[in-house]
């Protein structure tokens, strides 16, 4: 089979040091989507803006986060976890190669599901520290490091989740399908409601807290916006037509990808860019990074910086 029948695409991205951003990658043949490899570029913002490859493995990487610390965190869709933050996990998990001698790099396996002893597949990371780790699962379950062990908590909804944010480690969300929104006190997780959502047929794709305001705010694939009041989440606007699919902090506002583009907030959601469509958003070095649904030409997103005289977009391919 043809190079050309490979098909990549970035995943995520987070800020590097001294100017650049690690992009999480997924590679697969056309014709074997289900057998995906992971890989994890260095991208410099400055000069010749030159990629190189820091991490590669035959194992499906799928979601990353990066920690205080500038510690890395991944998750993969087999069950594997990663790490560049020192921690003391047995041997014996994925194999990999590693290509940046600066980064050391540490791999487990997480437990199986007790429900059914399979493999969790990681949708999310979030941690507000190296000892407090969250992941979000295809399963409902979220999976949490202490910094000894990992311990699997299931809240009962059976809802797939697809994100996961917080304030600190005792205030954690992570929300889903199904309309499903769930909160961490330190303790256990519990269903907050949001009556305006239509369960059946909702997933909610974004969840920010905003430690400036004290806000929550979540989106959805049928264009809503949603902010915790008290006890339950409202609906605080719907952009008709829109599906949001992410979610993230930008310039004391918040940022939307949608399948129609990139949305913001302010106080009022506005429709600024109709030119692609866009899986998730990230803010990354003062700047938005919008993970495009098709990305010809090879894995790439949409960046879009703030300066004096306005906003600028541009496509980068990495």
């Amino acid at each position: 089979m043809a190079e050309d029948d490979w098909i990549r695409n970035s995943l995520s991205v987070t800020y590097a040091e001294h100017h650049g951003l690690f992009v999480l990658t997924t590679a697969y043949r056309e014709s074997d989507p289900l057998n995906a490899g992971g890989q994890l570029l260095l991208h410099s913002l400055s000069g010749d803006r030159e990629t190189r490859s820091v991490l590669s493995t035959c194992s499906p990487l799928a979601a990353m986060w990066q920690s205080p610390r500038h510690n890395l965190w991944l998750g993969g869709s087999d069950g594997s976890v990663w790490t560049t933050a020192q921690v003391n996990w047995p041997a014996g998990g994925p194999a990999f190669d590693v290509h940046d001698a600066g980064l050391r790099w540490t791999a487990m396996w997480l437990p199986p599901l007790a429900g059914c002893g399979l493999p969790p597949n990681v949708t999310a990371v979030w941690c507000p520290a190296d000892d407090a780790v969250f992941l979000a699962t295809a399963s409902g379950s979220v999976y949490h490091w202490n910094g000894r062990a990992w311990r699997e908590f299931d809240a009962g909804t059976g809802a797939s989740l697809t994100k996961v944010h917080g304030f600190s480690q005792d205030d954690v969300y992570a929300v889903g399908y199904r309309g499903t929104i769930l909160h961490w006190n330190g303790r256990r997780w519990s269903v907050v409601p949001a009556p305006d959502l239509i369960d059946a047929v909702t997933i909610v794709t974004g969840i920010v807290a905003l430690r400036a305001t004290g806000e929550v705010f979540a989106v959805t694939n049928r264009g809503e916006l949603l902010r915790r009041e008290r006890d339950r989440f409202a609906l605080v606007e719907k952009a008709e037509g829109a599906r949001f699919m992410g979610l993230a902090p930008w310039r004391g506002g918040l940022a939307a990808a949608s399948a129609d583009g990139a949305w913001f907030y302010d106080g009022h959601l506005t429709h600024v860019r109709g030119t692609f469509a866009a899986t998730d958003v990230r803010t990354a070095g003062g700047r938005l990074y919008f993970i495009q649904t098709e990305q010809p030409g090879g894995p790439g997103c949409i960046e879009y910086s703030h300066g004096p005289a306005g906003g600028e977009w541009s496509r980068i391919v990495f």
